[in-house]
């Protein structure tokens, strides 16, 4: 079975913990918390109801590319086959990463693929993710004909997806490394994916995989 990391940088997020922990089975994957120095009860929380999660507490607010690159350091040192960025604000489906992981091996052209983006209440996809194929971040001409006809690829090229759930090969870690530090917080994902393009990999959304994304007011994983 493929080794995969699932890292999580926390800030504050005593709203969202137990969705977005209890999504990921820890009897098949590893989870990696770095936590940006929370002032509530985060990481007590972690540490009495998630022992099998692995903690890294900051000293202070790293931003999320800096806290990121604290988990692909250990993947890359541990030798883990993939890792999954997954925001505290966003939880997935039971088999979402089964799913990536299968595509990732089908295609390794795809240097970072990411589920299908869901709204909190999963009634529609998320605002973001909408935005994206209104302004024709997803290249891939026949997506929303597809979606509406059900007959759906297993996966669409896109020149976005935010950070929120991203898959990424020790392939693409080996070929970009991680997150450029001069981006504290925004930004950072989309210089990540412009490295990505670069090299040559490609970037999609697989719609068979789901996750949910409660973007609201508070969520982020940095100090307002």
């Amino acid at each position: 079975m493929d080794k995969v990391l699932v890292i999580i940088v926390t800030y504050n997020a005593h709203d969202w913990i137990h969705q977005c922990l209890n999504s990921v089975d820890m009897e098949r994957y590893d989870a990696f918390v770095v936590d940006n120095a929370s002032t509530d009860d985060t990481l007590s929380i972690l540490h009495a109801e998630y022992p099998k999660a692995i903690v890294r507490a900051m000293d202070k607010n790293l931003g999320f590319g800096q806290a990121n690159n604290i988990g692909l350091r250990y993947a890359l040192d541990n030798g883990y086959d993939y890792v999954f960025l997954l925001n505290q604000d966003a939880w997935v489906e039971p088999d979402t990463l089964t799913e990536l992981v299968r595509i990732a091996e089908k295609y390794p052209d795809y240097g970072i693929l990411s589920p299908i983006h869901l709204n909190a209440d999963k009634s529609s996809i998320e605002a973001h993710l909408l935005s994206y194929i209104a302004n024709d971040k997803i290249t891939d001409p026949t997506f929303v004909q597809d979606l509406y006809f059900n007959t759906v690829k297993e996966v669409y090229t896109s020149k976005y997806i935010n950070a929120a759930g991203w898959l990424l090969p020790k392939n693409t870690l080996n070929t970009i490394g991680g997150f450029d530090p001069i981006f504290y917080h925004y930004e950072e994902d989309d210089d990540y994916l412009n490295r990505v393009l670069y090299h040559g990999l490609k970037v999609g959304i697989v719609p068979a995989a789901r996750m949910v994304h409660d973007h609201r007011e508070g969520s982020s994983a940095l100090s307002n």
